[in-house]
């Protein structure tokens, strides 16, 4: 962990609940499968189709550092000279450590090792909440497939884009920091007072990401790096023996992303899986594939990249050790 921030007691067994809870739900899937099915399916994708998806959710995970590493210069344009790139990647996947916290707040913890660089949590923060932000609108866009193949769906992918085009409009305007650094001034409780200051703060560094050239190109890394674990998701479709058009499968796809991320349950643990069976039982699948399939998604991408953050977080922890030790003086020896 960076320098200065530390899991409570209470953190610390939230992710253990979580952890338990997600091996209890991927065993109730795979005994409802069956354990012939899962070994089967594991068996047909093989050795280089593991590696392709795996390669996929990779490939995704560096378009999304990008956008994220493009952000953190807009608004730090001294940062290039501090912090090399592969530094900088290892910080990026080391939030995915905590990936499946609440809305994926436990990904902020990039923020306390930017800090170290001279990035203020304000710049960091407002990244963050950008990247989420665009990630829904991409995928609801790519839930939109939805309209032309599911019927009964096509009011919660309409009302999701609504809600999030009006919500960018809001970020877009001059307005609301004006308002809120205006509240500040009015009240009389300095904790109500450093809260609406950073609140506005971080929506005026919002707006500066949002301006249309950034957020054109953040758009457009973010839907090839979201389409990338879509096709991974059709060509497991294909490799298992069902195979169904790409716009189907993408829809189903990201149609369950969505459903997870608005269930606010961590990680949409168990909200995305659910809807995904729901959906592939719906397109004509068997159930023991619609029910193993869910599970190869997600070990290949949710979990993948909870494993790289634990990895890259090691690395991390380690290095500052190491620095640490070389910063020591050495005894003097007669």
């Amino acid at each position: 962990m960076p320098p200065g921030f530390k899991l409570s007691a209470g953190q610390k067994r939230a992710l253990s609940l979580m952890l338990f809870f997600s091996a209890g739900l991927y065993l109730s899937f795979a005994l409802l499968a069956g354990k012939e099915s899962l070994f089967t399916a594991t068996k047909l994708l093989g050795f280089s189709g593991w590696l392709f998806i795996l390669a996929c959710s990779l490939s995704s995970y560096l378009l999304r550092f990008l956008r994220w590493q493009y952000y953190i210069r807009s608004l730090n344009s001294h940062l290039s000279q501090r912090l090399p790139a592969p530094l900088h990647f290892s910080y990026y996947l080391a939030g995915f450590a905590l990936t499946t916290t609440p809305a994926k707040a436990g990904e902020t913890i990039r923020s306390f090792y930017l800090k170290s660089h001279g990035v203020r949590f304000n710049h960091s923060l407002a990244s963050f909440f950008c990247e989420r932000f665009q990630d829904l609108i991409i995928v609801t866009l790519l839930a939109s497939l939805a309209l032309l193949n599911f019927s009964g769906y096509q009011h919660f992918v309409v009302i999701t884009a609504l809600v999030l085009l009006g919500l960018l409009a809001v970020l877009r305007s001059r307005k609301m920091p004006r308002r809120l650094h205006a509240l500040a001034g009015l009240s009389h409780r300095p904790r109500l007072q450093r809260i609406l200051k950073h609140l506005a703060n971080l929506l005026e560094s919002a707006r500066t990401l949002l301006q249309l050239r950034r957020l054109s190109l953040g758009m457009l890394l973010g839907l090839l790096a979201w389409s990338l674990q879509g096709v991974a998701f059709y060509f497991i479709l294909s490799r298992l023996g069902a195979p169904l058009p790409l716009s189907i499968a993408l829809s189903i796809y990201a149609i369950s992303l969505l459903a997870g991320a608005l269930s606010f349950i961590p990680g949409g643990i168990g909200a995305t899986e659910a809807v995904m069976y729901l959906l592939l039982s719906q397109a004509g699948l068997d159930n023991a594939s619609a029910l193993v399939i869910p599970i190869i998604s997600r070990v290949s991408t949710l979990w993948f990249a909870v494993l790289l953050g634990l990895l890259a977080s090691l690395y991390l922890s380690l290095r500052r050790q190491n620095h640490s030790d070389k910063r020591k003086p050495q005894r003097q020896t007669d």
